[in-house]
């Protein structure tokens, strides 16, 4: 117990974790939505574009792209990352202005 927080490296647990966060959102809002498609006569598409499926969606990819940002070793990993995250957060926005 001495030898803790030298032993467990804390800043990649809290990076790697934000992406595994997001894939399971997404993974969750897929399944959800699918057994959504099966039990009503909607197809899976309409139910995508209502708002709290969508948003889900976006939050879910964006944990992604933030884990991606944070675990990058090269710049341009990272700027094309950041670009792909604008894109989602304004997608977002973009939902949440909707929903209103």
């Amino acid at each position: 117990m001495l030898y803790f927080f030298a032993v467990i490296d804390w800043r990649s647990v809290w990076t790697n974790g934000l992406w595994i966060l997001g894939t399971a959102v997404l993974l969750g809002t897929f399944s959800y939505v699918y057994w959504l498609g099966q039990t009503s006569a909607q197809s899976r598409s309409d139910i995508y574009q209502k708002p709290p499926y969508a948003q889900l969606f976006w939050i879910g990819f964006l944990l992604i792209l933030l884990g991606l940002i944070f675990t990058s070793a090269r710049w341009w990993e990272t700027a094309v990352w950041l670009l792909f995250t604008i894109w989602a957060l304004f997608n977002l926005v973009a939902s949440l202005r909707s929903a209103k």
